[in-house]
């Protein structure tokens, strides 16, 4: 008889996790420590900022990184060029440094290479940074499944003084990003103890519902004050490592993604419509969608449209750049209930929940 293995494999957080004023200092004391020759990848900008931050440290240390700007796709393509590319010039590490893409980028890289990695972001629109998953896309944009990487990410160093200057529409996004979590999580289950519920669940709805709460109580005041908030470095840990905390464990806790399933939708179907669009601010609609399908109360619906219209984020698809017509809702319904295991039976309340987003 063939054994089924009764355990899990969770990879959640990571090796080091540096935030808070000032800690882009420990960057070149940390890729000293893995090898000391970074392959260091991101986008012109980000590269350009941190070599400015960090130049006369990699300087001190004999540091001496192999640089590339990257403006393409983050595809499995080019992470196969930058390992292969790393190899030939005896890296010892990939240091990725920006958004979302770029070190979703660097992390398959690192992956595909097995080699160590130090992830520096410069916004929190997701909680890319210290995630075990990388999110990839084909050349044209359209999305090309996940990664799954072999271990943690060795390091992050999340610098308040760096994150600050990032637009403020990243900003927004990952907060909404983040908000997602609790709806996703508890769309069908009253969870009041641990014994309502697997521990794993518990623990994404305590947490989830712990991010949710935090950030639609702080988040306004972050937008509209950034550092003067007091208040960065806290939405900073919790964008960029709780968060990921509660993705660790939400694989295999029955949790309903509508809003994530939107984006994916979206990025799938309608790409080039909402190529203009963040992560997150695609997701910000699909929890509009998600609450009215949760038949979460009226008063929380207001309360989440408002902060969304506060900072300036889309709540609805013709904001998104798609045309709300019969065959596009039929895309996205086909796409919900064959991708997020909603049976047909839901169509009806899951088109009602479209239709608060047209």
């Amino acid at each position: 008889m063939e054994m089924q293995n009764d355990y899990m494999n969770l990879r959640v957080g990571a090796g080091k996790f540096f935030y808070g004023h000032g800690c882009i200092r420990e960057l070149a004391t940390e890729v000293k420590r893995l090898g000391g020759k970074p392959l260091l990848l991101g986008g012109p900008g980000s590269v350009k900022r941190i070599l400015e931050l960090s130049g006369g440290a990699f300087e001190a240390e004999g540091i001496h990184p192999i640089v590339c700007a990257h403006t393409e796709a983050c595809s499995r393509r080019w992470a196969n060029a930058y390992v292969s590319l790393a190899r030939q010039e005896g890296c010892t590490l990939i240091l990725g440094v920006g958004g979302g893409k770029c070190l979703d980028l660097a992390k398959c890289a690192a992956t595909f290479g097995g080699m160590d990695l130090i992830c520096v972001p410069t916004s929190v629109a997701t909680c890319v940074a210290s995630s075990s998953v990388c999110i990839m896309y084909h050349d044209d944009g359209k999305p090309d499944g996940s990664v799954a990487m072999n271990k943690e990410v060795d390091v992050v160093i999340a610098d308040t003084d760096v994150i600050a200057t990032a637009p403020k529409r990243t900003l927004a996004a990952g907060i909404f990003d983040s908000i997602a979590k609790l709806p996703e999580v508890i769309h069908n289950t009253n969870v009041n103890s641990y014994r309502d519920c697997t521990l794993e669940k518990y623990i994404c709805a305590v947490n989830s519902k712990a991010i949710y709460n935090f950030l639609m109580g702080e988040g306004c005041n972050v937008y509209d004050n950034g550092v003067a908030s007091g208040r960065l470095t806290d939405v900073i840990l919790t964008n960029l490592l709780h968060t990921s905390v509660v993705s660790g464990f939400s694989c295999g806790v029955n949790q309903l993604a509508l809003a994530h399933g939107l984006y994916d939708c979206v990025r799938r179907s309608f790409t080039k419509e909402a190529s203009h669009m963040l992560h997150g601010e695609i997701v910000a609609v699909g929890v509009l969608m998600q609450l009215h399908f949760n038949q979460t109360s009226e008063r929380d619906i207001k309360e989440v449209r408002a902060l969304m219209v506060h900072m300036q984020l889309p709540t609805t698809l013709a904001q998104l750049g798609i045309e709300p017509n019969e065959e596009n809702l039929r895309v996205l319904v086909e796409y919900l209930i064959s991708s997020t295991g909603l049976c047909l039976a839901d169509e009806t309340r899951l088109r009602q929940a479209l239709e608060q987003i047209i």
